[in-house]
């Protein structure tokens, strides 16, 4: 229903660039559906997850300083990142030494004041950039563009941060009564696919110029095991908000009120539950949460008549379970390869993004991996 729509602006347009010249095809202000090429398939490395050293080595394009100076209130962000990493060893929930340690140590270093470091000059490394687009429906805009970065540090790691920008949504990103279909932006992104490499880097340059933003800032996260055992929280600002989709495992397989309360919830909800389509309400969802490594993870322990597997289609919405099905608890390492479930949350994502590109009415994502774990 869209495409036809879509055809007859591709001829208009057409027209008005044959008469008047066009513009850059990259600019994410130009409708790129005027481009009366077929669209490509996306390509993992350039349309769905950027890893090219020639974009995630260079600091001026997307490094440390980039993205704090995005983040921080200030324009630079060593405040930010100073105080943020000795908030891990003071939130009630949970004390974390290690990224204390670590400012403790930049201090010795680059000096006390942590507006004058160069940040970087921190040990930390880009490992990837990340198109989020599947999460449009869910979160508004255009989905989020990530960055996830690893510690180099010899001690203090593993560690990895995830920053997560909301990706707007442009004026070909809306149909004529208002409602958002992403079909703008989800053409940007394949068409990277079309472009060598020279081309290629200068095109992420300018999107991440345009989507590295404060005001596209949404939150960070935090996995990490500077001292077991492994640990997940989303931050916003210093505070841990209850982690998004993530039960509580230890404290709901504990008899009592909360326990309960909970099994009321998900026999209410099974058939929405199951289908990954329900929120998990903040009661039941932790600050942080915790796994040891080399130690089975603990199961949710819930039996609904008729979902034998309700308790894992609940988990799998979560940072545990995601993290640790086939995956060495991240899905991106320092050396720019995937875990196994990521290489699979790839391929959806691909399809996903090509059947948007063909007209196809994709719907509302599930909440939680693409993949059917």
């Amino acid at each position: 229903m869209i495409r036809p729509v879509r055809a007859l602006v591709v001829c208009v347009a057409a027209l008005l660039i044959a008469c008047c010249g066009g513009g850059d095809p990259l600019d994410p202000d130009v409708d790129a559906a005027v481009d009366p090429d077929p669209i490509p398939a996306a390509g993992r490395e350039r349309s769905l997850v950027w890893i090219d050293p020639a974009v995630v080595d260079d600091a001026s394009i997307v490094g440390l300083g980039v993205v704090m100076a995005a983040v921080a209130d200030d324009g630079h962000g060593g405040q930010l990142l100073a105080d943020w990493f000795e908030r891990f060893s003071t939130t009630a929930h949970s004390e974390r030494l290690g990224p204390l340690l670590l400012i403790d140590e930049l201090r010795g270093t680059l000096g006390n004041d942590p507006t004058a470091w160069d940040l970087d000059e921190l040990p930390f490394m880009v490992t990837a950039v990340h198109n989020r687009i599947d999460l449009a429906p869910r979160g508004g805009g255009c989905g989020e563009l990530r960055v996830s970065m690893a510690s180099t540090h010899p001690i203090y790691a593993p560690l990895h941060l995830i920053f997560l920008f909301r990706q707007p949504s442009a004026a070909d990103d809306t149909d004529g009564d208002g409602n958002t279909h992403c079909l703008g932006t989800a053409e940007r992104w394949a068409r990277l696919s079309e472009l060598d490499d020279g081309a290629f880097v200068e095109a992420a340059r300018n999107w991440l110029d345009a989507g590295l933003t404060h005001d596209n800032f949404l939150l960070a996260e935090s996995v990490e095991l500077t001292v077991s055992p492994w640990e997940w929280r989303q931050w916003d600002g210093l505070d841990n908000p209850p982690l998004f989709q993530t039960v509580d495992t230890a404290a709901l397989n504990r008899a009592g009120t909360l326990r309960d309360d909970f099994v009321g919830f998900a026999e209410a909800n099974a058939a929405g539950l199951a289908a990954r389509d329900v929120a998990i309400p903040p009661r039941f969802r932790p600050a942080s949460a915790r796994v040891p490594p080399g130690v089975e993870r603990e199961a949710l322990d819930l039996q609904v008549d008729g979902f034998p597997k309700l308790a894992e289609q609940i988990e799998i919405m979560g940072c545990p379970m995601c993290h640790t099905t086939d995956a060495e608890f991240v899905h991106t390492t320092p050396q720019r390869t995937f875990s196994d479930f990521y290489d699979r949350e790839l391929d959806a994502r691909a399809e996903r993004l090509d059947l948007m590109n063909e007209g196809v009415d994709v719907g509302v994502p599930p909440f939680g991996p693409l993949q059917t774990p």
